[in-house]
């Protein structure tokens, strides 16, 4: 059976279509969800299946219950990064779907996610999750649990602190994020790729060019036949982008990495400037 790939969305933003369309243009013959609120139902066309956000949510009541909101984001916003995990963990057992590929709407996908090098990568990247339904109810637990227990919430604010990604203002910032991290510790054996793979990269941030190429600070990306690439610092190497996370006000920049604006044969520059492809030799 194909690994569904799922997106979990409340708002009607037409960046939702460019998530969706390139799911289903990477991964023609795998089932891909919408799990909606009605308001963007029509984004489910051309085989993407539709399913209602209320008709799993009793599933994150308790959660809801035990929820500290300590973030800058709105309270509802950042409840409902945590809700969605036990809304996906009742759609699976709805539909007895032992493993899926879970993304955000923010991210555009250019690989088959039934690939066997994604078997074991899991919960580092929550917009880009790989997870099977018995590890996500342990997730579920484990952030229900630790948000219940004072002791364990405050080890959660602890962790945050150490991870200075997730602080500002010397505030921590609580996201499910560093609950799935705080969560993989547990499993020692697991080693933590960073979405770097020998063939390929899973990206965390498209923002963020650490190892790789950067044009105006973001990742240089190029267009070679159609394969989207980064250039390795270190070794010079094109290594082609298994996805991209276009995260925050990047959005707008969703609609020029699918069809039609993507080139398929040729050498190309994506210009963040001018919004558009730029052919090299």
């Amino acid at each position: 059976m194909p690994l569904p790939i799922v997106i979990i969305h409340r708002g009607d933003d037409d960046y939702l279509s460019y998530s969706l369309q390139q799911a289903k243009i990477s991964n023609p013959n795998t089932p891909v969800y919408l799990i909606g609120n009605g308001g963007n139902r029509r984004y489910a066309t051309n085989g993407i299946i539709y399913e209602m956000i209320d008709d799993y949510m009793h599933a994150a009541i308790e959660m809801t219950r035990v929820y500290k909101h300590i973030h800058f984001m709105p309270f509802e916003y950042n409840l409902f990064c945590f809700q969605r995990w036990f809304i996906l963990l009742a759609f699976m057992t709805k539909h007895q779907i032992p493993k899926c590929c879970y993304i955000d709407t923010d991210v555009m996908l250019y690989t088959d996610v039934n690939h066997p090098r994604f078997n074991n990568f899991t919960m580092e990247f929550v917009w880009t999750n790989f997870v099977d339904r018995q590890k996500l109810e342990h997730y579920c637990e484990f952030m229900r649990s630790h948000f219940a227990t004072p002791i364990a919430f405050a080890k959660v604010v602890q962790y945050t602190m150490q991870r200075k990604e997730h602080v500002r203002f010397n505030q921590p910032l609580i996201t499910d994020m560093v609950l799935a991290l705080l969560f993989l510790e547990q499993f020692k054996d697991y080693r933590i790729t960073n979405g770097l793979f020998h063939d390929g990269i899973v990206d965390g941030n498209i923002q963020q060019a650490t190892s790789v190429e950067n044009l105006y600070g973001y990742k240089k990306i190029y267009s070679i036949n159609g394969i989207l690439c980064c250039k390795d610092n270190a070794t010079g190497r094109y290594m082609p982008m298994f996805s991209l996370h276009f995260q925050g006000y990047m959005k707008h920049f969703m609609r020029f990495f699918t069809a039609p604006y993507l080139p398929q044969a040729g050498s190309y520059i994506f210009d963040y400037i001018s919004n558009r492809w730029i052919q090299f030799s």
